[in-house]
């Protein structure tokens, strides 16, 4: 299982955490209901989650950020909406959409609507548009080959269950007539333990040593992980968070809200890259 998954990995890991034997609470007006323990969902879950082989998805995400204090202070927020495919072996992916943000170099800070179209593959390397030139780059290929044994290293599931186990008593199983629905709200510093651990693996694979989250404080995490009850795919990842973070002198807050909806699975054999692309790209080292 590559770490593409490891999101909805680690969302049906905590199926697991209450490891309890009642079945997941009604949501009003829901008439189709099941008695599957979260056990036995999260078994069904993982089961289908091994049989996924690729996956089309729409990320929407907004983030509002405010750097420094008083008078000193500047708040400004970025939309993204991107559109996603995905498939596992080997690995690529194309992802499309549009970036929304302030120009810092405007007195009034007018939103601009950058485009965005971005080409990874194993094997073939990692391309981005620039849309201003009309131009494509490419990454340079140490670069990529890093970030591709990383994205396609296992998830150890085991660690990540032991991570998870002091989370048991914030997760929330219920249910519609469609879907089962677990939600996670997680307060202050709580969550950082496995942030950090997830961040200091990552790192290590780098050959970094200082951690950029030693100065984060999480102020609040909010999870929703949507599982379909006939198919078992999960469909939908709702999640917010609000962090502080000091770089250097000043303080950055942030609030982040992110959606991705998972619109089809396994109907993609491979993603391929125009030729056109391959060979016109410019380095990016150039």
């Amino acid at each position: 299982m590559n770490k593409f998954f490891k999101v909805l990995s680690v969302g049906a890991l905590a199926l697991t955490l209450a490891a309890c034997n009642s079945s997941a609470t009604p949501k009003k007006d829901t008439t189709n209901t099941s008695k599957l323990t979260l056990e036995q969902v999260y078994e069904k879950a993982v089961d289908r989650q091994s049989d996924i082989k690729s996956a089309t998805a729409k990320m929407e995400m907004t983030q509002d950020s405010k750097v420094g204090s008083g008078e000193q202070s500047m708040e400004f927020s970025i939309e993204s909406k991107m559109d996603m495919d995905v498939v596992a072996d080997p690995m690529a992916m194309h992802l499309s959409g549009s970036m929304t943000m302030p120009d810092m170099a405007s007195a009034d800070q007018k939103s601009t609507e950058m485009p965005i179209d971005m080409y990874m593959k194993k094997d073939q390397g990692f391309f981005m548009k620039d849309e201003a030139t009309n131009s494509w780059y490419k990454l340079p290929d140490e670069q990529f080959d890093s970030m591709m044994e990383q994205t396609a290293s296992s998830a150890d599931a085991k660690a990540q269950l032991e991570q998870l186990k002091n989370f048991i008593e914030d997760f929330k199983f219920e249910q519609t007539d469609n879907a089962y629905i677990l939600t996670l709200d997680a307060k202050g510093d709580k969550f950082k333990e496995l942030i950090d651990s997830e961040i200091n693996k990552s790192m290590k694979d780098m050959g970094l040593e200082e951690n950029p989250l030693d100065n984060l404080t999480i102020d609040k995490i909010h999870y929703i992980l949507e599982i379909d009850k006939k198919t078992f795919d999960t469909n939908k990842l709702d999640m917010n968070f609000d962090l502080k973070m000091k770089v250097e002198d000043q303080e950055l807050s942030m609030k982040t809200k992110s959606v991705v909806t998972y619109t089809d699975f396994n109907h993609l054999k491979t993603i391929d890259i125009p030729q056109e692309i391959i060979d016109n790209a410019k380095s990016i080292a150039q």
